[in-house]
């Protein structure tokens, strides 16, 4: 079978994917469908995906605020204490907003994918993205 070269720009490398600004994609439900390459997941399990869950803070909108106020460490432990988080779970959130941290360089100009219709005002992934941007700016990850 014969290798089919890349389209290569004036300077002979190949465009980026995505050469404009991160975008959220939204995750699909129907059988046999995966991540495309080149996007990143976002939702639970993974380390990127919002650790508080709209029925138990009550809603979805609820549950995006308290992450980006979590994200932008304006959160405190005294806040989570009276939302109904124990002493453990403070503890593990502080915890994996920390391992959190340490991958937002990797997200740097990449597209994130979710289960949230691109239609909701509400996304977690929205407030990834711009965090992001405000935090490292253009700046290329290692």
């Amino acid at each position: 079978m014969p290798s089919r070269s890349p389209i290569l720009d004036g300077r002979g490398a190949a465009p980026p994917i995505n050469a404009g600004p991160p975008r959220r994609h939204q995750r699909s439900r129907r059988k046999g469908t995966r991540t495309p390459e080149g996007i990143i997941y976002c939702g639970r399990p993974t380390i990127r995906g919002n650790p508080f869950n709209w029925k138990r803070v009550g809603g979805h909108a609820r549950s995006v605020g308290l992450y980006k106020a979590w994200l932008e460490r304006r959160l405190s432990a005294l806040t989570l204490g009276r939302i109904g988080y124990c002493p453990n779970e403070i503890d593990a959130l502080f915890r994996l907003r920390h391992r959190l941290e340490a991958e937002l360089p990797r997200l740097v100009g990449a597209d994130l994918q979710c289960w949230c219709p691109l239609t909701s005002r509400w996304c977690h992934v929205d407030v990834l993205i711009a965090h992001v941007h405000r935090t490292y700016g253009t700046r290329i990850a290692a």
